[in-house]
């Protein structure tokens, strides 16, 4: 099992003090920290999108170059790109110029997102046939990077193309994962297109996606296709459980409260539960254990922690990381 960090970049005020860093401090902090990842010894870093919200990572591969201009060996990837929204011939020559740039390290999660408001932003009005939208684009995607000579493609939810050949091309076709798990159906279309699967964070069960990850690897099997899975969990270690859930609880239950409304979701945050579900709090040691759990009914092929959440100083976040690649690592 690899692991990784991952970032969705919400930009929210510090619960303790008000004080909301500055849109540059936030993205500046998001590079910084994915830079240390490398030399802790993370392999990936995974960035989200998203769009008129506070989550300000809206154009991830820009902060993909700047982090690749800055680390060697780490892996480059989205979490997700809205590729649904999104032109994939506009997507290939973004991510082929990274891949080429970073020495061939990208990477890219694809998914539908889960704001509708962003079809019609980007010039896509039926947010119900978002599957089908996701799946035609992803087929182009790989194609673009894939063809070697000219070719032609139509397609019914994109112009088409005429004899045209990507430049410049990707070292190599980077690894397209599918943002995607939460219920059989997902599964399913993530098999039937050959994908690897990259399950979802916080608001997923872990105990639910064990059932889903086996079907999903059942089927890769059959088509005789390697099954490669991806999970991740929002993350805080401190030196004793005590000090970490104290330290973290008013951060997390802040980022949960804004996801909530953003979601219009009028439940209120129940800190326990989460810890109960994928998130994981705590001392080295029990990070350890939550993280064999994940191993044991998962079995991912990398993991992805979210450490930077709700108006987290950078300080304790790196001191969170730090203890992470100390301690814990090593135990996996």
């Amino acid at each position: 099992m690899k692991l990784g960090v991952m970032s969705l970049g919400d930009h929210l005020a510090d619960p303790h003090t008000g004080i909301r860093t500055t849109q540059g401090e936030r993205l500046r902090s998001i590079v910084d920290s994915s830079i240390e990842a490398e030399q802790l010894g993370f392999s990936m870093v995974a960035l989200g999108e998203h769009h008129f919200n506070d989550y300000i990572i809206s154009s991830p591969n820009m902060l993909l170059a700047a982090i690749a201009e800055r680390t060697s060996t780490i892996r480059l990837t989205t979490a997700v790109t809205l590729l649904a929204t999104s032109d994939p011939v506009r997507v290939a020559e973004d991510f082929a110029t990274l891949d080429l740039l970073s020495g061939g390290r990208a990477d890219i999660v694809v998914g539908r997102g889960i704001n509708k408001d962003a079809y019609a932003a980007f010039g896509q009005l039926d947010p119900a046939r978002g599957a089908e939208i996701l799946a035609e684009k992803t087929a182009l995607l790989n194609r673009l990077w894939t063809e070697k000579e000219p070719f032609s493609w139509s397609g019914e939810f994109r112009g088409p193309l005429d004899e045209i050949q990507l430049k410049p091309s990707p070292v190599a076709a980077p690894r397209v994962w599918m943002g995607t798990g939460t219920t059989e159906e997902s599964v399913r279309r993530t098999a039937a297109q050959g994908l690897p699967l990259m399950l979802p964070s916080i608001f997923g069960s872990l105990d639910g996606w064990g059932p889903l990850v086996t079907l999903y690897r059942e089927l890769m099997t059959e088509k005789g296709l390697e099954p490669l899975v991806g999970s991740c969990s929002y993350v805080h270690v401190a030196e004793t459980t005590e000090q970490a859930r104290e330290q973290w609880k008013p951060y997390l239950t802040n980022y949960v409260q804004w996801a909530y409304d953003l979601m219009g979701n009028t439940r209120a945050v129940d800190f326990d539960k989460l810890l109960a579900g994928t998130a994981m709090c705590g001392s080295p040691d029990v990070v350890v254990d939550r993280m064999l759990a994940v191993k044991n009914t998962v079995d991912p092929d990398i993991h992805l922690a979210v450490f930077d959440v709700g108006g987290l100083p950078h300080d304790i976040l790196m001191d969170s990381m730090r203890l992470f690649s100390k301690h814990v690592m090593p135990k996996l």
